[in-house]
């Protein structure tokens, strides 16, 4: 696809990949050609046409911490791929997809569609042979369970996908004729026959969750084991690594993962890091798309900058992310202060979004003209000192070494050279009260609010004084924005405000109606508040004991959404789930207290169900899944929740909870929740005599709720597969 210049603008502009080799800064043509060979074998004939390609098998890793632009270069060799002749690209990413038999049966849907975009109807015609083998993966009578070892590992197939295998090969085969072998070799035989080269991109591996990293491997070593297919999987090692790996300690996981990856990736290809100048272009292709400028440097400290941030930046992402922030605050401030000192302080914010909250709180323990009692006090720290010289280390405490740097740079009293501090020349630096100022309370990055209108909120008394000050800000669509500066500023916000502050957001979050009427993101709330409590217990000492207390203030006013967020993560952590554990031990309570407080909480959130609570009123599904992650889910339960489906309304709650776009919750685990049948008949019933929700978002989630019931991948079923 040939992007124009303005859609390639509007991307480059975005923290995204990019698509297409006129947005690639970084010249990686050669580099494109390089894996392309690696790929797929060209022969030639006398007078240099093309004769035939052949995938070359090989199962190539392309490895690079996030954001250094894996994503980027499998988009430009897709590009580069799809223009030759006697090639297929089937692409995949394992993250829209949750569990084994997903991940497989898109792997299959991915191939079929890219071998049925062919111009040649003999590779069109492949598709049949590709169907045979996913059969046979499945219709092997009593010995499915055997071969789905072999092929794939541990686990169950599902009747569903037998029935849709069986109509897609349209009763052409029977069960006794698929054996798993004969079909893949016929497969791969009619692949050479082709004279086609598949290859099958493979993304974002490292952004799911354990088990689909593993079960992506599985699939890639077994089920994808073709010849005639080339693979290149795009990864981070160390968090893959960590995924596949076993043992009690990370170093023991590290060792075992990568001896698991080395049986599955035989050519890694690291994506090599930012040099000096590919930074330098970057950046300048950066300020191009998001159309700011920057001065030439034409004072030291400007080039001093400049050059630190050339050494400082590590992936294309974190320099999208530095212009992104810089256009905007430049914006704000353009004429009044030095660009090249809101570069660099567009860079902090970015990347240490605290050390922003550090600065605002030391202005005048910063800045070249701070006020009369600053200045006594500075005379006073030095009398006591013996006429030492303050660092920034006494200023603003430990932080890391990198940071401080640039902070010498932007306050260069703190610096070897001190003098240059002083002097006309420096009126539009930060280091100048006036502008620093300017820049903290006119130069908030997007969506962020300040300081001061958090302990606004904080500081309030009571909550139902903090509940009516949230419920404003949610409803002028701020509540995020509460939440992000919240996990920003908590280590420095009074633990007195946690008793009011946290019980107001659990009972903001909570529905005032019953029934789901239209598009919410409370429950990405939850999930936020939740992220930013567990985060906090990790990174800060002492913070778990703070965190202790807000959750059991939680539980003393009924909360239902952001402790069983919080149990349910400690479940995983603790093993007490079917499931394998997670989190390689970040945890708050410990086994004895986790189990402690699994015990205490079970039977209110059992309560809220058959009461009609957590259907009716509570934005996600974290409680429900507590009690089924606990093996506390009984039959009174279930037929409770089934009898409370009995309108349009619970129909459309139900299915907005568990079937949101890009979640799937397969058909035994409904069945576990209620009887699928009857809410299937329920719903058939009402879709009858009442037809579809007019709200198009609820509309969505029952037609893939109802896709679930029936067995079906609700991403995948046809919008005119109608049965009602």
């Amino acid at each position: 696809m040939i992007l124009g210049v303005e859609n390639i603008s509007f991307l480059a502009r975005q923290d995204r990949a990019i698509e297409s080799s006129e947005a690639d800064a970084l010249e990686r043509g050669p580099f494109i050609a390089s894996l392309v060979k690696t790929l797929v074998h060209t022969e030639h004939n006398e007078d240099s046409t093309v004769s035939s390609r052949k995938a070359t098998g090989f199962v190539v890793g392309l490895t690079g911490e996030w954001g250094l632009g894996k994503s980027s270069v499998l988009n430009l060799l897709g590009e580069e791929l799809k223009v030759m002749e006697h090639v297929v690209v089937a692409t995949l990413n394992p993250w829209l997809f949750k569990g084994r038999d997903e991940l497989v049966q898109a792997y299959f849907n991915s191939l079929r569609e890219a071998l049925g975009q062919s111009s040649s109807e003999k590779v069109r015609s492949l598709r049949g042979y590709l169907e045979r083998y996913k059969a046979s993966i499945e219709f092997v009578g009593t010995t499915s369970a055997a071969v789905i070892d072999i092929l794939i590992g541990n686990g169950a197939t599902t009747v569903f996908w037998k029935k849709w295998l069986v109509k897609a090969v349209g009763m052409l085969i029977k069960p006794k004729d698929l054996t798993a072998v004969q079909e893949r070799k016929s497969l791969e035989s009619k692949l050479a026959e082709a004279n086609v080269a598949v290859v099958v991109l493979i993304d974002e591996l490292d952004r799911v969750e354990d088990e689909e990293v593993r079960a992506v491997a599985q699939l890639v070593k077994a089920v994808g084991d073709i010849k005639g297919i080339s693979y290149l999987v795009a990864y981070d090692p160390d968090r893959v690594t960590q995924a596949l790996g076993k043992g009690s300690s990370p170093e023991e996981r590290r060792k075992t993962g990568e001896g698991y990856l080395e049986k599955i990736i035989q050519f890694p290809i690291p994506l090599r890091p930012l040099f000096e100048g590919d930074a330098r272009a970057l950046l300048l292709n950066s300020m191009k798309y998001n159309r700011v400028e920057l001065p030439p440097a034409d004072r030291p400290h400007q080039t001093a900058i400049y050059e630190q941030l050339l050494r400082l930046v590590r992936t294309p992402r974190e320099i999208k992310r530095l212009i992104g922030a810089y256009s905007v605050l430049e914006e704000i401030v353009h004429g009044e202060i030095c660009p090249y000192d809101v570069l660099a302080y567009s860079w902090l914010v970015t990347k240490a979004p605290s050390i922003r909250q550090l600065i605002a709180d030391r202005i005048q323990r910063l800045v070249d003209d701070p006020g009369v009692s600053e200045m006594l006090r500075q005379q006073q720290w030095r009398a006591a000192n013996k006429d030492a010289v303050e660092t920034l280390h006494d200023v603003l405490g430990t932080i890391d070494e990198s940071y401080a740097d640039m902070l010498r740079l932007l306050f260069p009293r703190f610096g070897d050279d001190r003098a240059v501090s002083i002097g006309v020349e420096n009126g539009d630096r930060i280091t100048k009260r006036r502008n620093l100022i300017r820049l903290l309370y006119l130069g908030n990055p997007p969506g962020m609010m300040s300081r001061t209108d958090i302990e606004r909120v904080w500081s309030l008394q009571s909550v139902d004084k903090a509940l009516s000050a949230l419920r404003v800000l949610k409803s002028s669509g701020r509540l995020d924005q509460v939440i992000d500066r919240v996990g920003d500023i908590l280590p420095v916000l009074s633990s007195s405000g946690d008793q009011v502050f946290w019980i107001a957001i659990s009972h903001l979050l909570v529905r005032e109606h019953d029934w789901i009427l239209g598009e919410e993101n409370t429950g990405n709330v939850v999930d936020d508040a939740g992220a930013i409590l567990w985060n906090f217990a990790q990174a800060t000492p002492d913070a778990k004991v703070r965190v202790k207390a807000i959750v059991q203030s939680l539980i003393a006013n009924g909360d239902l959404l952001i402790v069983p967020w919080i149990l349910r993560k400690h479940l995983f952590a603790h093993g007490l789930t079917p499931y394998r554990k997670q989190n390689h031990g970040e945890v708050i309570f410990d086994l004895e207290e986790t189990i402690k407080l699994r015990d205490l909480e079970l039977p209110r959130y059992y309560n809220s169900v058959k009461s009609g609570v957590a259907i009716r009123k509570l934005p996600d599904t974290e409680a429900i899944f507590c009690i089924l992650n606990s093996n506390f889910w009984d039959d009174a339960l279930r037929q409770s929740l089934t009898a409370q489906l009995d309108s349009m309304s619970a129909i459309s709650t139900i299915a907005a909870l568990l079937s949101p776009p890009n979640v799937i919750v397969d058909l035994s685990t409904l069945d576990q929740i209620f009887d699928a049948d009857a809410v299937l008949g329920m719903t058939r019933r009402l879709l009858r005599d009442e037809g579809f929700p007019e709200n198009e978002w609820l509309a969505s989630s029952v037609r893939r709720f109802r896709g679930a019931l029936l067995g079906r991948d609700p991403h995948f079923s046809s919008p005119d597969d109608e049965d009602f």
